[in-house]
């Protein structure tokens, strides 16, 4: 900052050099004595050195309150482009989100029209669908808006996977697929609210790639890890690097419609905010095995 005050005022430096210098000869040429010389360059050195203090002051304020306009600008100009990055992320979410609901929607209407055996429980099957759907945008929406406070505390396990199942229960039936799950009373320090959307994200990804086939949902007190595995399609080894990646589907996501690839973008999200690891291992046509580790109790 201070040679920036000097090259601000090197003209009034070059005036003053002048002026000793005149003074100088004046003395010089007239013989006047040193003393008076010496006294009129410390008057001049005083003026002017209280001048350039002032000025230097001003100077600084100056800078500091350019200083401060840069950062609002960059501060302004980075909200600016977060908001546009926002207003892109929601657009192109809902435009498939959108486009996925319709499905469940048409289908159940389909179902109402048609007097066909066992329609309850397939419309049923859509307005989970729906649910499910309706409450992934919700939460992919708290996530982006930042809202995602965590409160951490005890939950039992069972308290978190059985109304999964519940929930799911007719997709079982009507799929044809076995759930394999014994009560579990162990308990984990997590948030209950956000965890279950964690679960409910792998456990529906489950559903949709292990169609006819089994889903084994367990917990091993050693690890403090939950277990979510199927033997279903499987991930692809290409695949398995990217699968929490926002908007990637991969092979099986483009194979069925209503992968959006923002499940397990969403589930990797929150293991963060949680610390909660997520480790997936996969082989294809042989099963996918998901596990959530939770923090140990001190």
């Amino acid at each position: 900052m201070l040679l920036s005050f000097i090259k601000s005022i090197r003209n009034e430096i070059s005036i003053v050099v002048c002026i000793f210098l005149l003074f100088a000869l004046i003395f010089f040429l007239f013989t006047l004595p040193f003393s008076a010389f010496g006294l009129a360059l410390g008057i001049v050195l005083l003026v002017i050195s209280i001048h350039w203090w002032i000025k230097y002051l001003g100077f600084k304020k100056d800078e500091r309150l350019k200083e401060t306009i840069d950062n609002l600008e960059n501060e302004l100009t980075e909200v600016k482009n977060q908001q546009v990055e926002y207003r892109n992320d929601v657009e192109s979410y809902f435009l498939t989100w959108v486009h996925q609901i319709k499905t469940p929607i048409t289908a159940s209407q389909l179902l109402l029209e048609r007097n066909e055996e066992n329609v309850v429980n397939r419309v049923r099957q859509e307005i989970v669908q729906i649910d499910n759907y309706t409450s992934l945008a919700l939460s992919y929406l708290k996530l982006l808006n930042e809202e995602s406070d965590m409160t951490i505390s005890e939950v039992e396990m069972n308290e978190l996977i059985r109304p999964l199942i519940m929930k799911y229960r007719i997709q079982f039936i009507e799929q044809h697929m076995r759930i394999h799950y014994e009560k579990c009373e162990d308990k984990v320090l997590t948030d209950a609210q956000w965890v279950s959307i964690m679960i409910e994200q792998i456990l529906n990804n489950a559903l949709k790639y292990a169609r006819g086939k089994d889903i084994w949902i367990e917990f091993d007190a050693s690890e403090q890890s939950l277990i979510i595995k199927d033997n279903g399609v499987g991930i692809s080894k290409a695949d398995i690097p990217k699968i929490f990646d926002k908007g990637y589907s991969g092979y099986n996501g483009r194979l069925n419609e209503e992968s959006s690839g923002i499940g397990l973008f969403i589930v990797k999200h929150i293991s963060n905010h949680l610390n909660h690891e997520v480790d997936v291992d996969s082989k294809l046509n042989e099963g996918t095995t998901f596990k959530i580790h939770f923090p140990r109790e001190d």
